[in-house]
């Protein structure tokens, strides 16, 4: 971890939704298929959480397969 700062480990799936860019749907049915995983926040039960790792991952494969 670069000067000490902590990476950033997870995000919501409102902000892995628009990191990738895609709809609010799009991110359902990602979810629902088993595209991405979804934990559970641990202080407010109505937010899901993704890896951040994971979220970056798809990001640059849908980049390549784009390119």
């Amino acid at each position: 971890m670069a000067n000490g700062k902590k990476a950033k480990q997870w995000m919501t799936t409102t902000e892995a939704t628009s990191y990738l860019g895609v709809s609010s749907k799009t991110m359902a049915r990602l979810i629902r298929d088993g595209v991405v995983k979804t934990h559970d926040h641990p202080l407010d039960r109505r937010k899901k959480l993704v890896r951040f790792a994971d979220i970056t991952r798809l990001k640059e494969a849908a980049d390549r397969a784009a390119a």
